[in-house]
């Protein structure tokens, strides 16, 4: 079974995509029903299911799969366009039911006082539960899509299409990172130190992989 963490603003919209085309039916969207492992619920997961995916804590189906009949999956970003990327999207698409999206709404937040809250600082940590990179079957990085996809794609043997939409991204963004001044950037750097910490793990481990496998054709 595949067990694949959305982490918010990670490219795991856009994957979710790749995940229905190879699993159809057989794909659960998990958003709300178990978000932790306390909140598990063996009679929640639909029988057909043999690939899960979406936003929850990454140990949220250990005592449902163990980690020699499952595969954990994920993607990480670079923290700093994450949680910029979070905060715009709020403000483009307001989402009531967060916590994060009222403080903003309700406060007038800044972008430097919107990453200030708890819940942004370390949200891809907090996702992947403790949970080391070599507990990770795949880890793709968001701005290195096509990469990543290929080696998901090699690691589990299947033939799949690099022509992937990328989709609910921010359509008034013009360059690949967001532009902050360098005082911005620090500041969420800092409150940023650990999933910075697992990006750059990342980034390695893909660049390792990459070096074993053909290049790709243009």
């Amino acid at each position: 079974m595949i067990i694949s963490v959305h982490v918010p603003k990670c490219a795991g919209t856009s994957f979710r995509h790749v995940l229905a085309e190879l699993y159809g039916d057989a794909l659960w969207l998990n958003y709300g029903a178990i978000f932790s492992r306390e909140q598990f619920r063996a009679d929640v997961v639909p029988a057909q299911a043999t690939c899960i995916h979406g936003h929850f804590f990454a140990d949220a189906f250990d005592s449902f799969v163990s980690a020699e009949s499952s595969k954990l999956v994920t993607w990480v970003r670079h923290p700093v366009d994450r949680v910029v990327s979070h905060y715009y999207h709020f403000l483009r698409s307001p989402d009531m039911r967060d916590d994060c999206c009222c403080a903003l709404y309700e406060r007038g937040l800044k972008l430097i006082e919107f990453a200030e809250l708890d819940w942004m600082r370390n949200e891809a940590t907090r996702y992947l539960a403790g949970k080391s990179i070599e507990q990770f079957a795949f880890v793709g990085v968001a701005e290195r899509f096509e990469e990543s996809l290929s080696v998901f794609a090699d690691d589990l043997g299947w033939p799949l299409s690099l022509e992937v939409p990328r989709v609910n991204t921010n359509p008034d963004r013009k360059t690949a990172s967001y532009e902050l001044s360098a005082d911005d950037y620090e500041q969420i750097i800092n409150l940023n130190t650990l999933d910075l910490m697992w990006y750059r793990r990342a980034v390695e481990r893909l660049e390792r992989q990459l070096m074993t496998r053909a290049p790709l054709v243009a």
